[in-house]
């Protein structure tokens, strides 16, 4: 599955919000001082944006927990935020999941902790990919 042209935009602008955060703030503060940060940056780049938006985790028609997406952009794009060493793969298998539930066809996990950002831009897997094309 390719990005679609329009979200391809959305998350370029995304990462240089992301960007600007990072070289104001400098490197490895807690994740709510960016969260924070990038809420006023979103809303001065006229992004709109939903953040700590709650999910249910359900297990056999049961919710067992609730999670909070850190933003959830124009309703297209969910941006997980980290402030870690390095990202590994449970923070990629966190963001999988998210796009699984919420059947939002991108993911973008930025991570503010080392010197230079970083960050991926995450698609769902060919499962997710045909659950979102059938709904």
């Amino acid at each position: 599955m390719e990005i679609p042209p329009e979200l391809s935009e959305l998350t370029y602008k995304i990462i240089g919000v992301c960007m600007e955060t990072h070289r104001e703030m400098g490197p490895g503060f807690p994740e709510e001082y960016y969260q924070k940060a990038l809420e006023y940056e979103l809303t001065n780049h006229k992004i709109s944006f939903e953040p700590q938006k709650p999910i249910q985790m359900i297990y056999k028609e049961i919710q067992v927990g609730l999670n909070y997406l850190d933003f959830v952009i124009e309703e297209s794009i969910v941006l997980e935020i980290k402030s870690v060493r390095k990202l590994d793969r449970v923070h990629l298998w966190q963001v999988l999941k998210y796009l699984a539930i919420t059947k939002i066809p991108l993911a973008l996990l930025v991570n503010f902790g080392p010197a230079k950002l970083e960050y991926r831009r995450i698609l769902p897997s060919k499962k997710i990919q045909e659950s979102i094309r059938d709904r």
